[in-house]
């Protein structure tokens, strides 16, 4: 027996050609391509079905996926991560380590190495590179000292989990509420005057830039 005839793959007119030869009668009243609604539509009304947004124009309707606004947004949005700040990049194809250093700095590898040039030449990469790394730390560091802030309020004398078995699990601290809480509250001291010296250095570092008109470069 021959392959079985598979007409859902034709286009709709053809097929319903193929109907009439086989059936010997052809529907009249069938439409292809639009529904009567269309016909009522005004220009500039919008409407969707499962798959697809339509918007009416004049003389056509533009056909879209319900998505293509969403995608295009973040189309644009990769794009502008992708984009060095420098209005006179003459890099034309960015590698993944431009995207990588536009992503962290905002400039691609080649116009980061001619900023950090000019940074060397004038004899201040000690105090870019001084403010640089202590900003990194400062961001980790306050991010952390939030997160023992948190745990200050959430030390118990034991923890219960429930294990994806549904077996009940019991963990006790090895110390006292009041030994534990002391520890956090000492790290969280020591912390704070971490960051006290991490924010002096970018201090003291910006304002020697700033003073050499180099600010603009960090």
């Amino acid at each position: 027996m021959g392959k079985e005839f598979q007409k859902k793959y034709m286009h709709p007119t053809r097929r319903k050609l193929v109907d009439m030869v086989q059936t010997g009668e052809y529907d009249k009243n069938t439409t292809i391509g639009y529904t009567k609604a269309d016909e009522n539509r005004n220009v500039g009304d919008v409407w969707e079905d499962e798959h697809h947004r339509y918007e009416k124009k004049d003389g056509y309707t533009l056909k879209t996926g319900k998505n293509s606004e969403a995608l295009a947004e973040i189309r644009k949005y990769l794009e502008e991560k992708s984009k060095c700040k420098n209005s006179e990049c003459k890099t034309i194809k960015k590698s993944d380590k431009d995207i990588k250093m536009i992503a962290k700095n905002g400039y691609c590898l080649n116009c980061m190495i001619d900023r950090e040039h000019v940074i060397r030449t004038a004899g201040f990469w000690k105090e870019y590179q001084d403010y640089k790394v202590a900003t990194r730390m400062l961001i980790y560091g306050k991010q952390k000292l939030e997160e023992l802030n948190h745990s200050l309020g959430e030390v118990k004398p034991y923890y219960e989990y429930i294990n994806e078995d549904g077996s009940t699990e019991r963990w006790e601290l090895p110390k006292s509420v009041e030994e534990v809480t002391a520890e956090i509250q000492e790290l969280i001291e020591i912390g704070k005057k971490e960051i006290e010296e991490l924010e002096k250095t970018t201090i003291t570092s910006f304002e020697i830039l700033r003073e050499n008109n180099l600010e603009h470069y960090l």
